[in-house]
């Protein structure tokens, strides 16, 4: 491990491995867990949402979709992950482990056990803290304005239920998506009388797949060489 490279390495140090077996029942949950934070480190510069059917997370974990599901369901209940599971196994699920991560060992106490760690800037320890853009209160859409307009649309399209597990799921749509794109899939839901938060995540997925395709058209026309 580079130590002034961002790294989930500590995690591996602080307890969570057996606290996630033991929460979860479940000696699964872990390499799951690991599996989408080597994901998100791939694919995010920081700590952000990992888009990743349960079928291709299950591919890289040698597991079953069904299990991977099982397992990710587990970890969101042990407050690691946040998730928005799809009902195909092929559909991309949103995925996002929680920061500041909740450890047993704490990040510091971690680093001044193991010497490999102990000159690594605090930087250093992705998910030791909150990102940057992430209210850290318990009413964060209060103080997220566009989450809050997502909640509203969700209460005014598909129910007035709410809990952690939903707020979360909203906050991963808010925090993945163009506000306007949301607000038009949402009219759409009402205009439909569709009441499934399923529904309105694939209709938004095929709407930015449409988007990007249309952009990549028209970057490619601007560069192409005039023709003689």
């Amino acid at each position: 491990m580079d130590p002034h490279r961002p790294s989930p390495d500590w995690i591996a140090f602080s307890g969570l491995p057996q606290q996630l077996a033991e929460a979860c029942k479940s000696p699964l949950a872990w390499p799951v867990f690991r599996a989408v934070v080597d994901l998100d480190c791939a694919r995010n510069r920081l700590p952000g949402v990992v888009e990743v059917s349960l079928a291709e997370l299950g591919g890289l974990c040698g597991l079953p979709a069904e299990q991977v599901g099982k397992a990710l369901r587990k970890a969101r209940k042990a407050g690691v992950l946040r998730c928005f599971l799809p009902d195909n196994e092929e559909e991309e699920a949103l995925l996002q482990v929680v920061a500041p991560l909740p450890t047993p060992i704490g990040w510091e106490e971690v680093r001044r056990a193991h010497g490999f760690l102990r000159e690594a800037p605090d930087h250093a320890f992705r998910y030791a803290r909150a990102a940057a853009d992430e209210p850290v209160a318990p009413d964060r859409e209060m103080a997220d304005p566009k989450l809050r307009e997502v909640i509203d649309l969700y209460f005014n399209t598909v129910s007035m239920k709410m809990n952690a597990f939903i707020l979360d799921e909203l906050a991963l749509i808010a925090r993945q998506f163009d506000l306007a794109l949301v607000r038009k899939v949402f009219a759409r839901a009402r205009a439909r009388e569709v009441q499934g938060l399923s529904w309105i995540l694939s209709e938004v997925r095929r709407e930015q797949r449409a988007r990007d395709e249309a952009k990549g058209k028209r970057s490619k026309g601007q560069g192409a060489a005039p023709t003689q």
